[in-house]
């Protein structure tokens, strides 16, 4: 019967597109992971502040905030050669720090500017990826066994990325991760570069229609581009999207104030290898979580998420409380299982209820939203871990879960939600 099931979740590996797409996210992944280890510890690690730790949490997260207007030419263009342009930006941006460390020598502002603009040129990923899945799996009853490997997949890689990233910053230098991050960059923009991502029916009309026009005056362009930003908010604005990322930004702003100060937690408790402990410990979490996600995809979405967000919260708290890197470790790892079962639902529910030629805007605006809050966090959780203590912080991001538990069972719409397989395809439009 297992064996059954889990033949049933992989057979989404029989799309070719679907197995290149997954095989280059997971590469440019794991440098991602090595990359997240590398320049936090190394923001950290050359000033010993929480402060500028938030800052540099705050540079890679605020570039989210221009999501909502990729969210356009994500939709607008070949799929494909977004992606691989995502790629190739970020190693360029990326090779800046250890050739300015070789060649100039060691500079806390090089380090955030790269930081900023690696991030910046990333915001494309995100979008492309999502809207890509939909169109090469094809059957709207895979989407939430593609979102559950595809999230496995990425949990997992990062966790080993962040552990050994963790082991060698500790055992050589956070600058030379920077050197194999550029290389994953590399390799997942020649994987994407073979990709054949199908138009969807609607950019394909639109596309043809407009090889027989002349281009259009910029103004006109720039009137387009806003409607088309301003029809990824509407979806999330008039639908149940609404309240289903509002539960989530209490949260996430006191997660990210947790983000600021884990170095310097960290550091209390041992050094570099103690930080990709920490990450690797909870990204596992996340994998666990996703495994698990299929067997809540047909229970009710507002039981899972009440519950699994007020669990998270305890063994969150828990974690803090241990202090020890084994046992902090562990508990960490077991708060981020309930999110990793929630992050797949949600994503099964956008891509299903929101249609294929509005998906890339609508997850541009989530995206966006988030990306306000999480960097703000940053940025209050160093500032306030540098004034009070890191562990202070820890234990206030543990309220964010309990928050956000509370939030689903204070709203209506939340309450009623049912089962992510129970959401029609195109729920979400906006009545034109």
């Amino acid at each position: 019967m297992v064996a059954r099931a889990l033949r049933s979740h992989l057979s989404v590996l029989r799309v070719p597109a679907f197995r290149r797409l997954l095989g280059g996210t997971a590469v440019s992944q794991f440098g991602d992971g090595l990359y997240a280890v590398a320049a936090m510890w190394l923001a950290y690690s050359l000033t010993d502040s929480s402060a500028v730790a938030g800052v540099a949490g705050f540079l890679v997260g605020i570039p989210g905030v221009c999501r909502v207007l990729v969210g356009p030419v994500v939709d607008d263009r070949p799929l494909g050669r977004v992606l691989v342009a995502s790629e190739l930006a970020q190693a360029a941006f990326v090779l800046v720090v250890p050739l300015w460390f070789w060649l100039m020598g060691e500079s806390v502002a090089v380090v955030l500017a790269t930081m900023f603009l690696a991030a910046l040129a990333g915001q494309f990923a995100g979008p492309a990826q999502s809207a890509t899945v939909p169109r090469v799996v094809h059957d709207d009853d895979n989407l939430v066994r593609a979102n559950s490997l595809a999230t496995v997949v990425h949990q997992a890689t990062d966790a080993a990325s962040r552990l050994v990233a963790g082991a060698l910053v500790a055992a050589t230098s956070a600058v030379a991760l920077y050197v194999a991050d550029v290389a994953t960059f590399l390799v997942a923009a020649l994987a994407f570069l073979g990709l054949a991502v199908p138009d969807d029916d609607a950019n394909a009309d639109a596309g043809a229609d407009a090889d027989d026009t002349d281009a259009p005056e910029v103004g006109s362009r720039l009137r387009e581009y806003a409607a088309d930003v301003r029809a990824g908010v509407d979806v999330v604005a008039g639908s149940a999207l609404a309240p289903l990322l509002a539960a989530s930004l209490f949260a996430n702003l006191l997660f990210g104030a947790a983000s600021a100060v884990l170095p310097a937690y960290a550091d209390g408790l041992s050094d570099a290898a103690a930080y990709g402990t920490l990450l690797a410990a909870m990204s596992a979490g996340r994998v666990l979580g996703s495994i698990a996600a299929p067997a809540f995809e047909d229970r009710a979405f507002a039981a899972t998420s009440v519950l699994g967000f007020a669990a998270a919260a305890v063994a969150w708290v828990a974690g803090v409380f241990a202090a020890g890197v084994a046992a902090t470790g562990a508990l960490f790892g077991a708060s981020r299982v309930p999110v990793g079962v929630y992050n797949v639902n949600v994503k099964a529910v956008l891509q299903t209820g929101v249609p294929n030629d509005h998906l890339g805007r609508a997850t541009a605006t989530i995206g966006t939203a988030s990306a306000v809050v999480a960097p703000l966090g940053m940025l209050a959780g160093g500032a306030v871990g540098e004034a009070v203590s890191p562990t202070f912080v820890l234990y206030a991001s543990g309220a964010g879960f309990a928050l956000t538990a509370a939030y689903w069972l204070a709203s209506p719409t939340l309450r009623r939600f049912g089962a992510p397989t129970s959401v029609e395809s195109g729920a979400f439009a906006v009545a034109e």
